[in-house]
């Protein structure tokens, strides 16, 4: 089942394992995958090629989606 993630900013860490943080605007939400059953289920981001931007960080990066008005 395919989730939206309610956040206010989320971490990449860089090769050097230095973290860094993203602040989401307002409206966004990070995609999730929930896998699993009953207790036994797990949220699992899903992630897109880095923005030209952030490619310095990391090769990933969390799935951003609009919410609507």
């Amino acid at each position: 089942m395919r989730v939206r993630i309610l956040a206010l900013r989320f971490m990449e860490k860089d090769e050097s394992k230095v973290s860094h943080w993203f602040d989401l605007a307002k409206g966004e939400v990070i995609e999730g995958l929930v896998i699993g059953e009953g207790e036994q289920q797990k949220v699992y981001v899903i992630t897109t090629e880095a923005p030209e931007a952030q490619a310095w960080v990391h090769d990933r990066w969390p799935l951003i989606a609009g919410v609507g008005p």
